[in-house]
């Protein structure tokens, strides 16, 4: 957790007086709740269990609260305090990134997903006998973390959320539910892009016909591809769109874009790993066990979402910080056997500007999400059972061995 505390005492640092006057500081308040993310404790009351009676965390910066100190926590600070520390953190922290998309832009999945809640969050209500909440989510697929989220109640517009959070130059990626001809125009006037499904049933003429560029093994699994700028028949303003259809495993797809220099291959592959926010969706639900509420008052529910998302940054920068130490460990070694050898000069590295994505990217994130991404319940226990020992060469190799 060392690159969130100095982000963390800043911000306690602008809070007068903060560490003299709470004994549940806001520097005490966040580690304990990140520790209780990592250790995957469940309530409030099992940190507190935890922190009384386990002996390794009396030497440690952790204060025994009650838990009406830790629902005041919640009321007391506000959730942008958070919101700061996430930004920055993402910011600082170096996430290794995807050359192959890099070279095209920067791309965000967008999506929303429900959460559970008590029936005493009326401000949660999603049906007459269910209450639930939703969390909208911006996902760099570039670096595949995190990078922008709103919690509100289970039935408010996810539209209004990706309109709230769109940037300059990034490139959206979304299902079939953010079809809108007004969405489109939004996101265009932000000098912003998009690649959204949208439905079989929507009428559109074809004002030129585009080839259509796939690798041929790809035909395997795609048929009926086909490229073209069209305009669509509902669409009162006339612009024109790219249209990219095609039928796989039983289903047919029409994905849209106002990305005109991708190729039809790139297209696709940026719709498909859309699922990535799904993804990460399953990972704090299950993995970190996010359906767990600590509080149930709006902020409450918001510090927490920042923590899990904070706790996730920081076990993906320290995930492949410790690939970089083994391979940093494995290339020294090698050097040292090859110190008297000479580097012959058909080695010198080349390199092209821009990397075929459709040939090299499928392949990269099937063996690379894996090593440099994934967060599976097998490695969080490594690391939950290992918290609390000193880091060891034996230690990084046991956790990179888990998968």
């Amino acid at each position: 957790i060392e690159p969130v505390i100095p982000l963390i005492k800043e911000e306690g640092n602008r809070l007068r007086n903060d560490d003299q006057i709470y004994k549940l500081s806001l520097y005490c308040f966040m580690i304990s709740l990140i520790y209780a993310v990592i250790n995957k404790t469940k309530s409030i009351r099992l940190l507190i269990t935890e922190i009384k009676t386990n002996p390794d965390l009396k030497n440690l910066d952790f204060v025994l609260a009650s838990p009406s100190m830790y629902s005041e926590a919640f009321s007391r600070y506000k959730p942008e305090i958070f919101e700061r520390i996430f930004a920055k953190l993402i910011e600082i922290v170096e996430i290794k990134d995807i050359p192959e998309i890099r070279t095209l832009g920067r791309f965000v999945l967008f999506d929303g997903s429900l959460f559970p809640a008590f029936k005493d969050m009326i401000w949660a209500r999603y049906t007459s006998t269910c209450q639930a909440l939703k969390m909208h989510l911006a996902y760099e697929l570039n670096r595949m973390i995190p990078v922008q989220f709103i919690s509100s109640d289970a039935n408010f517009s996810e539209r209004k959320v990706l309109i709230k959070l769109l940037e300059a130059g990034v490139t959206y990626i979304m299902d079939r539910g953010y079809f809108s001809f007004n969405i489109f125009k939004q996101i265009t006037e932000k000098k912003a892009f998009f690649i959204n499904r949208v439905r079989c049933n929507i009428g559109a003429s074809i004002e030129k016909v585009l080839e259509v560029n796939i690798p041929e093994s790809w035909n395997f699994h795609l048929s009926e591809v086909t490229d073209a700028i069209v305009v669509f028949s509902g669409d009162k303003s006339k612009t024109t769109y790219r249209l990219v259809c095609f039928y796989v495993f039983g289903e047919w797809y029409r994905i849209t874009t106002n990305r005109f220099d991708l190729k039809t291959s790139e297209i696709i592959i940026f719709y498909a790993y859309r699922w990535q926010v799904e993804l990460f969706f399953r990972c704090i639900k299950r993995t970190l066990d996010a359906l767990h509420l600590w509080n149930h008052e709006p902020n409450g529910v918001k510090i927490q979402f920042y923590i899990y998302l904070i706790v996730y940054v920081l076990l993906i920068y320290f995930k492949q910080t410790l690939i970089k130490e083994e391979e940093s460990q494995k290339e020294a070694q090698q050097a040292l056997k090859e110190s008297s050898a000479k580097t012959p000069d058909h080695l010198r590295k080349t390199g092209s500007s821009r990397i075929p994505v459709e040939s090299n990217l499928v392949s990269f994130l099937g063996s690379g999400l894996k090593k440099f991404w994934k967060i599976s319940i097998h490695w969080l226990t490594c690391i939950k059972n290992l918290l609390l020992h000193p880091m060891t060469d034996e230690h990084r190799d046991l956790i990179l061995s888990i998968q």
